[in-house]
């Protein structure tokens, strides 16, 4: 088997230690969202939707173009990284269970600063707060769950152990 330098367990074991359920369904929700905002930022700056650019008149923006790119740099990019962390990268979990948590407060804010700045109800908003919430707290389930896995027995050749016993590592 492969791995990592700074990995101490081959990558297939040590990434089926730290992923749970609730890592897996992270990462779908993250992969989801990431999809959506893409999209729906692509339609925004191409103006496919022909969306009234009165809604603007609170904002910064002329037209839908500059809101397209930022719903794209600020939720699509950071959840598709978000979820990159748990999928594909060999790397601690904390990296993972932190993107869930910064990816779903940014889908919260990113509806309360939306409604703040149109001033204008969407019956898809709240949907979009309930992900953000369901995100963040898949992420802290994620971080419990690891917590509370057993600490390997002392002759284990690849030991890793849950986040909480970070402290008892030997010194490498």
């Amino acid at each position: 088997m492969r791995s990592t330098p700074g990995l101490r367990r081959p990558l297939t074991i040590a990434a089926g230690y730290r992923r749970t359920w609730a890592a897996a369904l992270l990462a779908v929700v993250e992969l989801l969202v990431a999809y959506q905002a893409i999209d729906g930022g692509l339609a925004l700056a191409d103006d496919r939707w022909k969306m009234p650019r009165e809604w603007l008149q609170h904002t910064p923006f002329d037209n839908w173009t500059g809101p397209g790119l930022v719903l794209i740099a600020a939720i699509g990019v950071p959840h598709a990284l978000a979820a990159l962390a748990v999928v594909v990268l060999p790397v601690d979990a904390r990296l993972g269970i932190l993107g869930g948590l910064l990816s779903g407060a940014s889908l919260v804010a990113w509806i309360g600063i939306q409604i703040a700045l149109l001033q204008i109800f969407f019956f898809l908003q709240p949907v979009i707060v309930v992900l953000g919430i369901i995100e963040i707290c898949l992420a802290i389930l994620w971080r419990r769950t690891l917590s509370r896995r057993p600490v390997p027995r002392p002759d284990d050749p690849y030991p890793t152990r849950p986040l909480s016993a970070a402290s008892n590592r030997d010194p490498e």
